[in-house]
């Protein structure tokens, strides 16, 4: 099987969107620094810089091409590496799934044995695609199992409470909407320069009323901040 399609450059807007949200839910609260942080499905390691700027990092990944990558091009942003949750024996006061859930048949029991995983005040940020009603030929091509609403992404999180929730690119949702009735999902390679630079503008517009504390809860993806149930 050939591996899920992913864009190399770190400059491109989703991925900028998605770190500006990382690094808001990180920060918002109080979280100390020196986190012990497991990131689970890093990819072409988008997010690895800034984690490493919270604490020391630990991946796992399952897809050996990725896992290569990442050896040659970024080892020095990760220190220990996994292919599957059996063989950690740490505990993590950080964990963090981007874009991960949805590859994911049995979800929920995931969701349980990450919950091991934690340490006893630690985190976990999940952020997923939303609404399955935006379903595509894109979703199938990156191999996801569903698209999420509250209800789902709630209930794969049972375990858990959820601390705080957020919807991302939910200024551009009423156009990816437009592009699923006319079948039109442009590839990442369509985005040139000057419409990369449109949407990550866009992006920063949602940046900025989080700042000021407008935050609406739905949008091209949903995130969560949860922490262990007491």
């Amino acid at each position: 099987m050939e591996p899920i399609p992913l864009e190399k450059n770190l400059n491109w807007w989703w991925y900028k969107a998605k770190r500006n949200l990382l690094k808001h839910i990180i920060e918002h609260g109080k979280t100390k620094s020196n986190l012990k942080i497991l990131e689970i499905g890093p990819g072409l390691g988008n997010n690895l810089e800034t984690l490493n700027n919270y604490g020391s990092v630990d991946i796992l990944e399952l897809e050996p091409t990725f896992l290569s990558y990442l050896i040659e091009h970024k080892s020095d942003l990760f220190n220990n590496t996994y292919n599957n949750l059996e063989e950690i024996n740490s505990s993590y006061d950080l964990i963090v799934l981007l874009d991960v859930l949805e590859h994911i048949e049995e979800s929920k029991l995931f969701m349980k044995k990450i919950e091991s995983l934690m340490k006893d005040q630690g985190l976990v940020i999940v952020g997923v695609p939303a609404y399955q009603s935006l379903w595509s030929a894109h979703d199938e091509k990156l191999l996801h199992f569903r698209r999420y609403n509250w209800k789902k992404l709630k209930d794969d999180c049972s375990n858990f409470h959820i601390v705080e929730r957020y919807g991302l690119n939910y200024l551009l949702l009423p156009i990816r909407y437009i592009q699923i009735k006319f079948n039109r999902i442009p590839s990442i390679n369509e985005n040139g320069r000057f419409l990369n630079n449109i949407l990550y503008l866009i992006s920063l517009i949602e940046t900025i009323f989080r700042k000021i504390k407008i935050n609406p809860k739905f949008g091209i993806s949903l995130y969560v901040k949860l922490h262990k149930k007491k």
